[in-house]
């Protein structure tokens, strides 16, 4: 028995106007999707080169919530860099999902991903950190988080909200400096 009322088969009846139903004769064949490449696979770091200390907690940090857009930056950053990283305009290979880790295991995560970055040349970096849905208080822990530590990294030359399309205001691309390690 259908439970399908008059005014559902006619909406149904209407959205499928014009649609010309497949022979029965013929095939489709399905193809396997190509293999989604992850976007960066943690090697150990290949040399020091690169290293920092978090300084401790900034117990005065100003909080932010859940729907606020991030902004940084330094004051060598031009302003044609700064809006291309606004509007998501760079290709990268880097990105971070700190999703489900705790505060310190997520600054530990954060830590290790940044020099790995900064060793491997990276310039562009995308960090998810959410938005603290699960949160108990208003201020999601891991966005307060990466908010506090990314100023923290001479290397971090911006870092702003992404678009929606990339995670909105639980994101954040990051511009990185160029360092030259053959020099050091």
């Amino acid at each position: 028995m259908s439970n399908i009322s008059d005014e559902d088969k006619s909406l149904f009846a209407e959205a499928v106007q014009g649609v010309q139903k497949l022979s029965q004769d013929k095939q489709v064949v399905t193809h396997q999707p190509p293999s989604i490449k992850a976007k960066k696979r943690y090697h150990p770091p290949k040399n020091d080169n690169v290293s920092f200390v978090y300084p401790k907690k900034i117990e005065q940090f100003s909080q932010v919530t859940a729907y606020e857009s991030l902004t940084y930056q330094q004051p060598s950053v031009h302003a044609q860099d700064m809006k291309r990283l606004k509007n998501g305009k760079f290709h990268t290979h880097w990105q971070l999902d700190l999703h489900g880790y705790t505060e310190l295991q997520a600054d530990k995560i954060l830590k290790e991903f940044l020099i790995d970055a900064i060793q491997q040349q990276a310039r562009y970096l995308i960090i998810v950190h959410g938005k603290g849905y699960n949160s108990k208080t208003d201020f999601p822990v891991l966005k307060n988080l990466v908010n506090q530590r990314l100023p923290q990294i001479p290397q971090v030359l911006a870092y702003c909200s992404a678009q929606p399309k990339d995670g909105g205001t639980g994101a954040v691309y990051v511009f990185l400096k160029k360092e030259n390690l053959t020099s050091k």
